[in-house]
């Protein structure tokens, strides 16, 4: 059986700053290690990458100091030998950057991981302001452009919360992070590019034991490799318009699509008469005065394709005056000169009705497809005409679940389906001290919780996003 190893090292971005600390009192560390992995670490004080002695409760140099997963997995403490440190080994900490190196083993398809390296201490006299900063989010290997940013806080009794971030490698210097300013700055600059972002939350709760200043989640939309990220939303795909020799009433669609849980697949159709076209209709002649005439066909009449002539020369549009609603012209030609226009009339708009959904079949060639069928049939009343168009719309639903029950803890890891896709970045599980991590690309949660505990989950959550591999449509009198 092969073993895997990686390493994880803080960057100037995440590294614990306990600069206004005046005392360290402990670091507590929260990973989950399945059977078969397990996780080392080091760390460094602003100095050499220590790992602690505990024949001779000290911190010592690492052999290796140009690490390497084997060298932190074979030289570093595991969780437990740090969580169970006194606050006296910790002396020399206090107003200092720290930083950790974490190996992660295993051997076989469980992944180790870890969700917080907390460093403790004590501030000096009250602390009614807090600055934190979260890890750099990547967003690309080349700047792309971000879209949106969406916070989510909690403030009461005087609490505040301010968010600022950075930006790696943005439109301005490509190669630096920008100085932190305040977050929406990149948002309603839809032209703002980068290939990393970084937050800083400055928190202030100046009633101590009653302010509530806290920060839930901050996600990022952005742009991969100038591809839109989809989030959740409504697509739309519409055919080009065609035009029949005759007036069309029935109309029989096949939309082919994969099967994507929680999306849903509609299909409207319009249907109407051909517009006339006129060329050269003749206007009058000019006095060298404004003048103002009516066109012969003045019912429905095309904002567009609209042209004005002054023997045979086309004016520009800025030259006279066009109003579609009725039909009216005014211009100022030379005297004498003969005055023509082309136009469009008999022209309405779009109306779209719902095609009947009628049934839905399995691909032949393809077992991930399938060919969902709709039907029209006008009636006396529907519409009918020799103009049409089908738009098929792909819905993606979203909603929130709250307290979805999963089960029972049994001191262990255990692996959950959820019911919905969930944003990842919404999840809260219960109990609260339950460790989890949630597998994306399954829809899987991963809990470990005590022994007896219910365990429950509340998210929001969006479909996956669904695509049409071929639409095609039969349409008869």
């Amino acid at each position: 059986m092969s073993t895997k190893q990686s390493l994880i090292i803080t960057t100037a971005a995440s590294a614990a700053d306990v600069a206004d600390f005046p005392l360290v009192t402990g670091v507590v560390i929260t990973a989950t290690e399945p059977t078969g992995t397990s996780t080392r670490y080091l760390f460094n004080i602003g100095g050499n990458w220590k790992y602690y002695d505990t024949t001779n409760s000290q911190w010592a140099d690492a052999a290796t100091q140009e690490l390497t997963a084997a060298s932190v997995m074979a030289e570093g403490n595991t969780k437990a030998e740090i969580n169970a440190l006194a606050q006296a080994a910790f002396a020399g900490w206090a107003g200092n950057t720290i930083n950790v190196a974490v190996g992660l083993q295993t051997t076989n398809v469980d992944q180790p991981s870890v969700t917080s390296i907390q460093v403790k201490g004590q501030a000096s006299g009250q602390q009614t302001v807090e600055t934190t900063y979260s890890d750099t989010i990547t967003l690309s290997d080349a700047p792309v452009e971000i879209l949106d940013i969406q916070t989510d806080t909690e403030v009461s009794d005087g609490g505040t919360v301010q968010i600022q971030a950075s930006i790696l490698g943005g439109s301005m210097d490509a190669n630096n992070w920008s100085a932190y300013q305040p977050y929406t700055d990149f948002v309603t600059n839809p032209a703002t590019t980068a290939k990393a972002i970084k937050f800083k939350f400055i928190k202030t709760a100046p009633n101590v034991g009653v302010s509530v200043a806290t920060v839930k989640s901050v996600s990022v939309k952005h742009r991969t490799d100038n591809v839109a990220v989809f989030s959740e939303g409504t697509g739309v795909v519409l055919t080009k318009t065609y035009n029949f020799v005759n007036s069309i009433s029935r109309a029989h669609l096949m939309v082919k699509h994969p099967i994507v849980q929680d999306t849903e697949v509609t299909a409207q159709i319009s249907l109407r008469e051909a517009p006339h076209t006129v060329t050269g209709e003749v206007l009058g002649n000019g006095t060298g005065a404004a003048q103002t005439v009516t066109l012969a066909h003045n019912e429905s009449v095309a904002s567009h394709n609209f042209a004005l002539y002054f023997d045979g020369v086309q004016q520009a549009a800025a030259s006279y005056s066009f109003s579609p609603t009725d039909g009216q012209v005014t211009f100022n030609a030379p005297e004498g000169v003969s005055v023509t226009a082309d136009y469009v009339y008999g022209w309405t708009k779009e109306q779209f009705v719902d095609m009947l959904h009628d049934t839905e079949y399995p691909d032949k060639n393809d077992n991930n497809l399938v060919d969902d069928q709709f039907d029209y049939v006008a009636g006396d009343d529907g519409l009918k005409g020799s103009v049409g168009t089908v738009r098929v719309t792909l819905i993606q639903h979203t909603g929130t679940v709250h307290n979805e029950a999963l089960g029972t803890g049994t001191g262990s890891q255990q692996s959950f389906k959820l019911a919905h896709h969930a944003k990842a970045e919404t999840i809260t599980v219960t109990p609260a001290g339950a460790t989890w991590r949630f597998k994306d690309n399954t829809d899987v949660l991963q809990v470990t919780a005590p022994q007896g505990e219910a365990i429950s989950v509340s998210y929001d959550w969006a479909a996956r996003t669904n695509y049409l591999d071929s639409i095609a449509c039969i349409f008869n009198e």
